[in-house]
């Protein structure tokens, strides 16, 4: 799947206006692969938010006292954006929880099962067909006997 972004629920949390919001989503749509940093123009955050330089100005900077993005200075092209807070959380408990999990499936592998259930879905005795004796019958190059479960035999 193509063209989404992740964002975490945490982020609900945080008392940001809802421009600063977008923005953190743009910010976030930027930083795929596990990256935490970016660094568009704020010219282009604008024209992506249909919003002035001057109201990214002020998102930026309310994103920076909350604390969910750091900024450097990167040239005179430039920003770098550092996604921090939300995202180290997330990415340290994902990568926790992957080991925990690991730790678990190998273990369930390593056990033998001496009290396993029988499947009886499947454990019914199986006919013998004499299958020439059933084609020929239905082709008609023997008569059908008036039993037809002789032919089952």
């Amino acid at each position: 799947m193509t063209n989404f972004t992740m964002i975490e629920n945490e982020l609900f949390n945080y008392d940001i206006s809802g421009q600063a919001f977008k923005l953190y989503c743009l910010l976030k749509s930027y930083c795929f692969n596990g990256k935490t940093t970016c660094y568009p123009s704020q010219k282009t955050l604008a024209d992506r938010l249909n919003r002035s330089v001057r109201t990214i100005q002020r998102s930026l900077k309310e994103l920076v006292k909350t604390g969910l993005i750091k900024i450097k200075r990167r040239g005179s092209i430039s920003n770098i954006y550092e996604l921090i807070g939300i995202s180290k959380n997330a990415t340290s408990i994902h990568t926790s929880l992957n080991k925990i999990l690991e730790k678990k499936t190998s273990q369930k592998s390593n056990l033998t099962y001496s009290n396993k259930k029988e499947d009886l879905f499947n454990n019914y005795a199986q006919r013998n067909y004499d299958f020439e004796k059933l084609e020929n019958a239905l082709l008609g190059n023997s008569p059908i006997p008036e039993n037809i479960y002789e032919l089952l035999k």
